[in-house]
């Protein structure tokens, strides 16, 4: 039975694409000059399905030379037009006044960038039969991804000839390596034109729940949990079994109590996604989510060092404004509901969360598609050791040789994180397949507290190289001088 309010829905619309040029988003800073496209993308006529995109050219004059990049958020099922685009790193973030700020760390200054809410259900996306809205799971959003990206391409054939990245943070360690493979099958086809797909970049990303998600060492290191707490963790039940026992609607009397007293020793404002993060004092959409936890004011002058912790309601409150749904070309079905950041009315089979993506990286890495995976250094949920062992993992299973030695990179004169970078040889030259970079200071969502950093690194990614290494010869020659090393230490002390 398909509900009434799917059945209202303007026929017409499942089989027309909507991509119309954005004139003026409200309360856009003037004299923009790079163009915005918004609309929808319909993926499956006979369903009457349609993906919502955002696309932002690259701020240059001639934005078709520089690369194109879709971004996928996680979830599963959050926006990435909430989230990568006005949180993130897209053009304009809402600021006090209901007016946008030109967001100076943008992605655009080096990409196009595709902001996709997929799947089905998420943000402004939906189908017309009611079935897709219920057991959407990992193989279905990969196949929903890629017809998207044949028929936007189709739609902006300017862009064919364009390389492409993938990039994406959280659960998108599922949807980018499974579009990954479709995208490589796809181009090993007959009589098609091969898309021209360079490079992987997954953030903080849940790769296998059996690694990605252990955090017990990692509180217990920073002081959030007590050494108790650590030993039931190792010994009772850890994080992966908790969120298995989770999944399937069983939870032990073992879990449940190391559950209670993580949340009593770590607090309820405590932002599992990011340990440096404070709350929000202006309660609304933020404290309804449970995505990000709750977040706060802050001092002005600190905004762009840590994140504007208010930013998610300001964010929630504009894509809901019927002005700024209609410029951006959105809701042009009229939802019975309001745009959120997560899942909408989707329900997503959550047991594909305990899905293991190592092989597929593997494979990725085996097709010569150069892969980034980076942390921010304050998430908790998928903390930054669990993912640098996955990126040993690979580098000792393909035998890739480490091409420089663990250290830090540079964000102009501060380091920006640390990083190490895998390869091979190829054509008498080293090549980088594989680089996991930290990025000091920074979240789960990484381009929100730390954007200069991000950017830093995505330009990187996009040059297919590891982030830059200062050179530390003065520093060095400084440590190993016996004098310069005592006036080192008295100050210190």
């Amino acid at each position: 039975m398909v509900p009434i309010w799917l059945c209202i829905f303007s026929s017409f619309l499942f089989y027309k694409t909507s991509s119309e040029l954005i004139t003026s988003l409200p309360g856009q800073p003037p004299n923009i000059l790079f163009k915005q496209h918004s609309g929808y993308i319909v993926t499956n006529s006979q369903h009457g399905r349609a993906l919502f995109y955002y696309f932002v050219e690259a701020d240059s004059e001639n934005a078709t030379s520089l690369p194109l990049t879709l971004w996928l958020n996680g979830g599963p099922g959050c926006s990435s037009v909430g989230f990568g685009a006005f949180m993130e790193h897209g053009p304009f973030q809402p600021g006090k006044d209901g007016r946008l700020i030109k967001n100076k760390y943008s992605w655009n200054l080096e990409s196009n960038m595709l902001y996709v809410e997929s799947p089905i259900g998420v943000g402004f996306s939906y189908s017309n039969t009611s079935s897709d809205y219920t057991n959407w799971d990992d193989v279905a959003t990969a196949k929903e991804n890629l017809q998207f990206i044949l028929n936007w391409i189709e739609k902006f054939p300017e862009y064919k000839n364009s390389e492409l990245f993938l990039a994406g943070e959280s659960y998108a360690g599922h949807y980018i390596p499974q579009l990954t493979i479709l995208l490589l099958d796809y181009n090993r086809k007959p009589n098609v034109k091969p898309i021209k797909l360079k490079s992987i970049a997954l953030g903080n990303p849940l790769l296998d729940l059996e690694i990605s998600v252990k955090s017990s060492e990692y509180l217990w290191s920073h002081g959030a949990i007590s050494d108790e707490l650590l030993t039931m963790k190792r010994t009772i039940c850890n994080e992966t079994r908790l969120l298995l026992e989770s999944i399937h609607n069983n939870m032990s009397n073992e879990c449940s109590e190391v559950w209670e007293l993580t949340n009593e020793e770590m607090g309820s404002d405590t932002d599992m996604g990011d340990l440096l993060a404070p709350i929000c004092e202006s309660s609304g959409a933020a404290g309804q989510l449970g995505v990000l936890g709750k977040l706060a004011t802050i001092h002005e002058k600190d905004v762009r060092k840590i994140g504007d912790p208010c930013l998610i309601d300001r964010i929630y409150m504009y894509l809901n404004k019927p002005e700024v749904q209609k410029a951006l070309h959105a809701n042009t079905t009229h939802l019975p509901y309001a745009w959120d950041f997560c899942l909408g009315h989707l329900q997503y089979q959550r047991g594909d969360l305990a899905i293991n993506v190592i092989p597929l990286l593997s494979n990725i890495l085996k097709e010569n598609i150069q892969v980034l995976l980076y942390s921010g250094d304050q998430d908790t949920k998928i903390p930054l050791t669990q993912t640098r062992k996955i990126a040993k993992l690979l580098a000792r299973d393909l035998k890739l040789v480490a091409l420089d030695k663990y250290g830090p990179w540079y964000d102009d004169l501060q380091i920006g994180g640390w990083s190490q970078s895998y390869g091979g040889v190829r054509e008498g030259k080293n090549v980088t397949y594989l680089t996991f970079a930290t990025v000091r200071g920074a979240a789960h969502e990484v381009p929100y507290t730390s954007p200069s950093q991000a950017l830093i690194l995505f330009r990187a990614f996009l040059k297919g190289q590891p982030p830059s290494r200062r050179n530390n010869t003065i520093r060095a020659n400084m440590l190993h001088n016996p004098i310069d090393l005592m006036n080192l230490f008295s100050i210190a002390i």
